[in-house]
């Protein structure tokens, strides 16, 4: 196939994380942390979707989530622990009998995709999880090590050792980051 009329093939790259902006309004996007936003989680879920739940709120995902949120948010919890349930359903007969008395996949199989697919999508909304965080621009800012720390860590001790043991004598080496010249 043949691309005429001076159009790029490649896709364009996508905007590093906070950088994108409306299109109706060439304004940047910018996320507001939201205090207090907290819900409580919907009744009669399974112990490890609860924890799921607490962890949510502890991550900063949640500190963009506004009260409009809510629904999103409670359809999230509630298909995962659909799915949870009916995998563990399906689980205790993997396989039944066919219309026709061949054995075939428990049909509980699929609605627990579906519904773990619709966690998905909310999960998408609510950027839970890496790549979603990324792309609603929300950055996790991890502990960041100076330079003179990770030479510490990996580089030759002092005591003619390495970072990882004593087994090895240390050998100088030119810093790759050093134009020698």
């Amino acid at each position: 196939m043949t691309v005429t009329g001076g159009d790029d093939p490649l896709p364009r790259t996508k905007k590093a994380a906070g950088t994108a902006v409306d299109r109706r309004n060439g304004r940047t996007v910018e996320l507001t942390p939201v205090e207090g936003g907290r819900i409580d989680p919907p009744d009669d879920l399974l112990p490890e979707v609860l924890e799921l739940w607490d962890a949510y709120w502890t991550d900063a995902a949640s500190t963009v989530q506004t009260p409009a949120d809510r629904g999103v948010l409670t359809r999230w919890i509630k298909e995962y622990d659909r799915y949870l349930r009916l995998s563990a359903e399906a689980d205790k007969r993997p396989l039944v009998p066919g219309s026709k008395g061949q054995s075939v996949a428990n049909p509980l199989y699929a609605l627990a995709d579906r519904a773990l697919a619709a966690a998905e999508r909310c999960e998408r909304q609510l950027g839970v999880g890496a790549l979603n965080r990324s792309n609603l621009g929300i950055a996790v800012l991890g502990e960041r090590k100076s330079l003179a720390e990770m030479n510490a860590k990996y580089g030759p001790t002092p005591g003619g050792g390495d970072a990882v043991g004593d087994r090895l004598e240390a050998v100088p080496r030119p810093d790759p980051r050093v134009i020698q010249g």
